[in-house]
């Protein structure tokens, strides 16, 4: 097999990882998971999702919560990344390692070290590449920052979103319960 059919399947393979982690991660099945030194997020991880939010949340000039104020970070690693199965971190971390050096061929620099301008075109860049990976991987991490944000009940406020509704209407729990039929 040749180096380029190689470096395409590893390829492939990342995307299809992250793909499946995105999907995986819907508002309802955030579970927290325990942080450990093997799900920990990495340098240019931690630079990666702290570029992410300059580039997915841009709250300036709105009523909403600027993102560096909050623990949107400790939010991606802990409730997102750390309840990953193994495999799917790993994949997910050599995903964003090579999202990071995706713009240096045009930009010459890696994505955490861009300018906010410049990071906000390679994404939306990526986010509408007609390489499926490509699109896979920043829709993929787009996703997991704005979970992250929206997680936190203090950015609900300025929506008039008091929260669920369940605790103050008193609902009884009824677990995972089929709809009612008509």
């Amino acid at each position: 097999m040749s180096d380029i059919n190689k470096q395409r399947r590893q390829f492939l393979k990342l995307a299809t990882a992250i793909s499946v982690a995105v999907a995986s991660l819907s508002p309802m099945q955030v579970i927290a998971g325990k942080i450990t030194e093997d799900n920990k997020m990495d340098a240019t991880e931690h630079a990666v999702f702290t570029k992410m939010l300059t580039t997915s949340l841009p709250t300036e000039g709105s009523p909403l919560i600027p993102p560096a104020s909050l623990p949107v970070i400790p939010t991606i690693e802990g409730a997102l990344l750390a309840g990953m199965p193994p495999h799917i971190r790993q994949g997910l971390n050599q995903g964003i390692h090579y999202f990071n050096q995706g713009p240096l061929k045009k930009y010459g620099k890696s994505f955490n070290e861009l300018p906010d301008e410049q990071a906000t075109a390679f994404v939306d860049e990526w986010t509408s590449s007609e390489k499926a990976p490509h699109r896979a991987l920043a829709m993929g991490l787009k996703k997991l920052t704005v979970l992250a944000y929206w997680a936190i009940p203090d950015t609900w406020t300025p929506l008039g979103y008091v929260g669920p509704v369940s605790e103050k209407w008193k609902l009884k729990y009824r677990g995972v319960t089929p709809e009612p039929k008509a």
